[in-house]
């Protein structure tokens, strides 16, 4: 398959690498010939321009650039007639969204947003407890955790776009990881309180930590804690049901499961630091079979909007001190 990756920084060249691994035809676009030259030696073609790029006809764009540009850029590779993976998250706000799934839909496309933690094992494995076991049918509460420390990950993140606002730089839509797995777990959110600020002396113009409460249609309760802040790489998951709890901690390496029936914690292993890269791969595989057989992925552009508006109301919220009601339809 003709793939074209749009944008060639770390997240691009994972997809160009993973590509190649899997035998596709790869091309890459980026402004910056710095990077194209060291992406040279794993494509095709090489263009500095979109334009440039579309004109080999690719069968799928992959848009790995920065937050604020990824619907401009799909929507340019969409009237074109390429199949869509667009990195996380879809957008920071909603201008072009509508005038994407319109021409998404006219041309049939396939279309996905890449959140890799969808493949994650554990996550795979906690979404399979509330689908198919009967003690996780109601879940009444729920708590999710992400936090790193930004300098020890990016040594020079003055640069990036976590930094800087205008590069789409939010905490909220860097961590989206989170709201993206609580809509997939739990269905459609009603309305989001947020608090989020600068805490420490990083310098940069967003925020390192955000603390949020949404309520969901279900009337599940969930809580999310994203930041910058921790040193060291920390991820949980707890959901607490009318009949069992189920918790994972990234640093445990294990999801515990305790039921009203069997009140002795389960223990499942989830050491899984080998699979970071496959998770990639995993996401990828999935995508591009989903394009060969036409079928619609289980995170769509449409699926991706409901946790844009969440991330927004939330971002609004951030603002106005209120619970702010995350709209539906378009």
């Amino acid at each position: 398959m003709k793939v074209l990756v749009v944008g060639t920084g770390s997240i691009g060249t994972r997809h160009i690498n993973n590509l190649n691994t899997l035998g596709h035809e790869v091309y890459a676009v980026d402004i910056n010939p710095e990077k194209l030259v060291k992406v040279s030696p794993l494509v095709l073609g090489r263009f500095s321009t979109l334009k440039q790029g579309l004109k080999i006809n690719p069968d799928v764009a992959f848009i790995c650039t920065f937050s604020n540009s990824h619907v401009v850029l799909a929507l340019e590779c969409a009237k074109a007639g390429s199949h869509l993976f667009i990195e996380k998250p879809l957008s920071t706000n909603m201008l072009g969204i509508k005038m994407l799934l319109k021409v998404v839909e006219e041309k049939k496309l396939v279309s996905m947003v890449g959140c890799n933690m969808r493949f994650h094992p554990a996550i795979v494995y906690m979404h399979s407890l509330l689908n198919k076991n009967l003690d996780f049918k109601k879940p009444l509460l729920a708590d999710l955790e992400f936090g790193y420390y930004l300098p020890f990950a990016k040594p020079d993140y003055i640069k990036g776009y976590q930094a800087h606002r205008k590069m789409g730089g939010n905490l909220i839509f860097d961590g989206i990881h989170e709201l993206d797995y609580a809509v997939w777990f739990f269905g459609v959110p009603r309305r989001v309180f947020c608090n989020k600020d600068m805490r420490s002396n990083l310098k940069m113009n967003t925020e390192d930590h955000v603390e949020m409460i949404i309520e969901f249609e279900s009337g599940l309760v969930c809580s999310v804690r994203l930041d910058y802040l921790q040193h060291g790489y920390s991820r949980r998951c707890k959901i607490v049901t009318e009949k069992a709890t189920a918790v994972w901690d990234f640093m445990e390496k294990k999801i515990g499961v305790i039921t009203q029936k069997q009140r002795i914690w389960k223990l499942v292993d989830m050491d899984v630091e080998l699979y970071y890269n496959k998770m990639y791969v995993d996401e990828v595989k999935y995508f591009l079979d989903s394009v060969k057989t036409g079928r619609k992925t289980f995170n769509s552009v449409w699926d991706a909007t409901v946790v844009t508006k969440l991330g927004i109301a939330a971002d609004r919220s951030s603002q106005s001190g209120k619970w702010e009601c995350v709209p539906g339809g378009m």
